[in-house]
């Protein structure tokens, strides 16, 4: 549980660096800051996926709150427009927000107290929200008074004097569908009169989106207040993009509670962390309407499923937690989606349109499988669902495909792009210029593929197919990878090897995937060299750095405009998913002494604080400033963050890590 009191939430500067966020498994979710004031436009009660898990709709932005003591008016809620906070008070009444684990938030005014709670029914875009009070004999109005957008969570809204009458109000109930092709909101309540009055909110502040050099403000609107009067016990209302036919609040949350719950009995532990890390994983797998199957998004509030993420993510969240057919579900879903021999990059945010621009996404499929035959032995399903894929793959790694990505005959290691794509997850361009050019052979992805061959000719074999041409394929690519990676003289692993030959000096993290995957390239003399200069070189509290300190392209801190931003984002970046790795190689090197366990464990702390009390409250963050003290930027929650802090801490820390059956 975590548990935030005054000494946050009356600080508005500080309580509005803090979110919290709810999901449905679709897509959609709720989210903002602790007192519920928006600083993004990914913000709102009810962000409803259009088609899951994409085509995101912001529909109800905000709620204003007041309530009425023996005829005095207070605030419960606060509203910033302009960088001018209008009714102040009302994040002063907060006495604490709790996540436990659902947000609720207890507001204390004179002896009266507000208790309010937010969940979503689970496999639909729904939002409620209930208001408990505790009066002690006081007269009490409470008064709701939702506010909408109905936009893309990409964009912003400004009045639109076109909205109007449209509004259907029924007994305790009103549909809105504001203009033509609007999805319609259904809104339901069980007390209280809802009073109709359409008014603009000009000029609502977005303090992030300031930051980030966007468009800042905009504007939202209400179209009514409900009123409860003589108000005590309870009173509840409900968002929902589909007609809410029967309406029992209590059970709702609690039903969702349950699951919750379920979720984290599914590993037997007091552990809070081990439980958080469950909670925060059950938030990124979601229903893909267009396929029928499971997906994973990739991150919280902007990302949609992308292909490279969610097969890093998908041991820690499906197998580690024991989700073995969510795993298939997600495995099939990308077997499902090959062309050209490669994996989708990502799926659209609009429409069916997927892109392939990706090297290692295809490579990491491998990866995922051989994790899934280690938990499951299920060969059965890989036969059947994931073998054909996995074929095509490697033949059209071999015989080349799509965007100069092809095996070179001579040394049989993979090179991929030229100078105007990129297609490894270093891979921002800027005014069609790109920031980490890694076209050539880059070093990450030559470890995946030699791993990719040594899992299909093992695959191969189960199935009673001559391997014997992968198996000599593999020790090729094996000899060919030290004699090219391999710098004696700064002893650690070239990033990439140019296309015209030249190695790039940079030191990089992605050197440690050649220790960290399963089938080894380099000797352990080796291994142990690379695992400990990257500790040197790049470790932080929260992941490694993406370029080294010392390098005159490292950029200590994330921050600026769009372009500014874009230009940092690999150049010493720290990303929280490599801690995954080195904490598996670090103790891989040092022969799981207890000296490296209690090492290895140390590492761990850090997200353990930052879970319940940085950024987004309950999950991992994608980056952080490489400099100290490294805060959090870029999605406030993130997959592979979430996926390999829980894997490593279960398999690594833990022990309890299966091995696969040959």
């Amino acid at each position: 549980m975590t548990n935030i009191g005054r000494e946050i939430e009356s600080d508005i500067t500080r309580a509005t660096k803090q979110e919290w966020l709810v999901t449905n498994g679709i897509g959609g979710y709720a989210s903002s800051t602790l007192p519920c004031i928006n600083t993004r436009r990914y913000h709102g009660i009810l962000i409803a996926s259009q088609r899951p898990p994409i085509e995101r709709i912001v529909m109800v932005s905000r709620l204003e709150e007041t309530i009425t003591i023996d005829g005095r008016e207070y605030p419960l809620s606060t509203s910033i427009h302009k960088k001018k906070i209008e009714k102040p008070s009302g994040y002063l009444h907060l006495e604490r927000f709790e996540r436990n684990p659902l947000p609720v938030w207890y507001y204390q005014i004179r002896d009266v107290l507000v208790i309010k709670s937010l969940s979503m029914v689970y496999g639909q875009n729904t939002t409620i929200v209930t208001y408990k009070l505790l009066a002690n004999g006081n007269d009490v109005t409470l008064k709701i008074t939702p506010h909408y957008l109905f936009r893309d969570f990409h964009g912003n809204t400004y009045e639109n004097v076109g909205i109007k009458d449209c509004l259907k109000l029924e007994d305790r109930q009103f549909t809105l569908k504001p203009f033509a092709n609007a999805p319609q909101l259904y809104v339901r309540w069980d007390r209280g009169v809802f009073k109709e009055k359409l008014l603009w909110h000009k000029d609502v502040f977005l303090r992030v989106e300031e930051e980030k050099g966007l468009p800042s403000t905009e504007d939202d609107f209400s179209y009514g207040t409900l009123e409860v009067e003589k108000f005590s016990g309870s009173v509840s209302i409900a968002f929902s993009d589909q007609p809410i036919t029967s309406f029992n609040p209590i059970d709702l949350r609690k039903r969702e509670e349950q699951r919750l719950e379920n979720i984290t009995n599914s590993i037997q532990s007091n552990d809070k962390l081990l439980n958080d890390l469950l909670l925060a994983a059950d938030q990124f797998i979601v229903e893909r309407k267009s396929t029928g199957s499971k997906t994973i998004i990739a991150g919280y509030p902007w990302f949609s499923d992308w292909g490279r993420d969610s097969l890093i993510a998908l041991p820690g969240l499906t197998l580690v937690t024991g989700r073995f057919e969510d795993a298939k579900s997600i495995l099939r879903t990308f077997a499902s989606s090959v062309k050209h021999g490669l994996i989708p990059n990502c799926f659209a945010d609009v429409g069916n349109d997927a892109s392939y621009n990706s090297v290692d996404a295809s490579l990491w499929f491998f990866i995922a499988i051989y994790k899934f035959l280690e938990y499951t032995d299920d060969y059965d399903f890989v036969k059947k669902e994931l073998f054909t894929a996995m074929t095509s793959i490697i033949e059209a790694f071999i015989d080349g495909t799509i965007y100069d990505i092809k095996m070179d005959p001579e040394d049989g290691l993979i090179s991929a792009g030229n100078e105007d794509v990129q297609l490894t997850w270093m891979d921002v361009k800027v005014e069609g210029k790109t920031i980490t050019p890694r076209n050539g052979k880059a070093v990450e992805i030559n470890a995946l593929w030699y791993n990719a061959l040594r899992i299909y000719s093992i695959i191969q074999e189960k199935f009673g197919i001559n391997s014997n041409d992968i198996k000599v394929l593999a020790k090729k690519v094996k000899f060919s990878f030290k004699k090219t990676f391999w710098n004696e003289s700064g002893k650690y692993l070239y990033d990439y090897i140019k296309s015209d030959g030249t190695p790039d000096l940079d030191f990089r993290p992605n050197q440690i995937f050649a220790v960290y995957l399963p089938f080894e390239l380099l000797e352990p003399k080796e291994e142990k060299i690379i695992t400990d200069a990257v500790f040197a070189r790049l470790y932080t509290s929260y992941g490694l750095r993406s370029l080294a300190p010392d390098d005159k392209k490292y950029e200590p801190f994330y921050h600026g405009d769009r372009v500014q931003r874009d230009k940092e984002y690999h150049q010493g970046t720290v990303w929280g998913f490599l801690i995954g790795p080195f904490i598996t190689s670090y103790l891989k090197v040092n022969n799981h002494s207890i000296e490296a366990q209690l090492r290895a464990s140390q590492m761990i702390e850090p997200f353990a604080s930052h879970i319940n009390n940085d950024e987004c409250l309950g999950s991992i963050s994608e980056i952080f400033d490489g400099n100290m003290p490294h805060k959090p930027s870029g999605c406030f929650a993130q997959a592979w963050s979430v996926a390999e802090v829980l894997r490593s801490y279960v398999e690594d820390i833990k022990g309890q890590k299966p091995t696969i059956l040959y």
